[in-house]
């Protein structure tokens, strides 16, 4: 696990109450938190509430940095979110579907 050097200063309940369900291993999916002060969370983040519903909803979206950002508001080592992301059964049926499709794609214009 990764140590932050430094802390998000503005912490609020709801940085607190996700940090606390990812490290209790209580988030199965990550729209389960879509809940808990979106907005609050989608403004650290600095996105708009609905592209974070979004991203929720599709977490294979969230690009590395957006990953690291929740991390370090939420102050959790990020391999947590990593590992709901991953567990998610639809995301591994996208990255295979994907894959699956550049390779075909890549063969064709060879």
């Amino acid at each position: 696990m990764g140590e932050w050097k430094t802390k998000f200063k503005h912490q609020s309940s709801a940085f607190r109450t996700l940090k606390k369900l990812f490290e209790a291993h209580a988030v199965e999916k990550m729209f389960d938190i879509n809940e808990i002060h979106s907005s609050k969370v989608s403004d650290a983040l600095g996105i708009n509430k609905g592209r974070y519903a979004t991203k929720l909803a599709n977490p294979e979206t969230f690009s590395t940095f957006e990953i690291l950002r929740f991390a370090w508001i939420i102050d959790i080592d990020p391999t947590l979110v990593i590992e709901v992301i991953q567990n998610e059964k639809n995301v591994m049926s996208k990255i295979v579907e994907r894959v699956n499709r550049n390779t075909k794609k890549k063969k064709t214009n060879e």
